[in-house]
């Protein structure tokens, strides 16, 4: 399996800082969207593949105009970010870094499927502040969870710090019996993609 971080195209939220950052439910901008429909040909999804999208509207925006007319699976989950990298302990957690919870997320994105095995607290506040160890915990988790899909690419929709973070964890613990898995980071078309084989 290949374990793809993307990161989301352009939202509103970055234009204008730091006060941006207060925005709740930031969406894509026009050249988000336009960054989000170029995926289709610079990644083109097929059944073999599985997009798993964090649970911010940005990111499943993200996510849908790049599934729209394939037959990739459609995922959404609170372990796909956002995670703040490096961790800060001040347990703070911007607004437009809050996840949706499963109500709106089921009214406003009807295509995704979500994982029904997790706990209450991953969908109200996410990962974001998790301290190490219990993010190293439920990473692990995720990461279980991603290859049971069985699937031959598992593209993950979230942002810089999430991949950051993933990446650091898969690069310093042991994951299936091997030491970490080898990553790259390439970048395609302006899109920065961090590829985990194993």
């Amino acid at each position: 399996m290949d374990l793809v971080f993307v990161i989301h195209g352009e939202a509103q939220h970055t234009l204008g800082l730091p006060g941006s950052r207060k925005m709740k439910d930031p969406q894509l901008t026009e050249q988000g969207r336009t960054d989000a429909l170029r995926l289709r040909s610079l990644k083109p999804l097929s059944a073999a593949d599985a997009v798993v999208a964090g649970p911010t509207v940005r990111m499943l925006q993200t996510a849908e105009l790049w599934c729209e007319g394939t037959s990739a699976a459609r995922f959404v989950h609170p372990l796909a970010g956002p995670r703040q990298y490096p961790f800060r302990y001040d347990f703070r957690t911007m607004p437009c870094d809050m996840p949706l919870e499963p109500g709106r997320l089921a009214g406003r994105f009807p295509k995704w499927q979500m994982p029904a095995d997790l706990p209450e607290y991953l969908w109200l506040q996410g990962i974001h502040t998790l301290p190490g160890l219990l993010f190293a915990q439920q990473a692990d988790r995720f990461l279980a969870w991603c290859r049971a899909l069985g699937k031959e690419r598992v593209y993950v929709v979230t942002e810089a710090g999430t991949s950051r973070a993933y990446q650091a964890h898969l690069a310093s613990v042991r994951c299936g019996g091997k030491r970490g898995l080898p990553t790259r980071l390439e970048e395609d078309g302006g899109f920065v993609l961090s590829v985990c084989s194993g």
